[in-house]
Parts: C-alpha cells; sequence; structure tokens
C-alpha cells in the first residue's frame, strides 16, 4: 500500500491520544495516531478472515 503524508488539523482528545501514545510507547501524537488507525485495520483484516473462516464451517464458536 502506497503511503503519503499529508497535514491536517483534527479536534481530539489530548487524554485519548496521551493513553495511545503510552499504550505504543511513542513520542509523538502523529505517531500515536498512525499506529492507532495501523492495528484498526488490521484487526479488522483479522475480523474478517475469522468470520469467513466461520462461515467456510472451518472454525466454530464455543462457549466455556
Amino acid at each position: 500500500m502506497k503511503s503519503s503524508v499529508r497535514k491536517k488539523d483534527y479536534n481530539l482528545d489530548e487524554e485519548l491520544i496521551g493513553k495511545v501514545r503510552r499504550l505504543f510507547n511513542v513520542k509523538t501524537d502523529s505517531e500515536a495516531i498512525s499506529k492507532a488507525l495501523s492495528k484498526t485495520l488490521e484487526d479488522e483484516e483479522i475480523q474478517r478472515s475469522l468470520e469467513k473462516l466461520l462461515r467456510k464451517g472451518r472454525f466454530r464458536i464455543v462457549y466455556r
């Protein structure tokens, strides 16, 4: 995937960004936001793959 960087202005919760910075152990807000967005996309891809496997019957949901 081609990456392009563009300067944007957003109104975001500083406390939330601070939590994400600590979670990913990064120094800048931009790094924190970028990591959070990447992680969200990765999680969505995993979720879609798991749902696809469930539809094919390769896995089953087990509740304990």
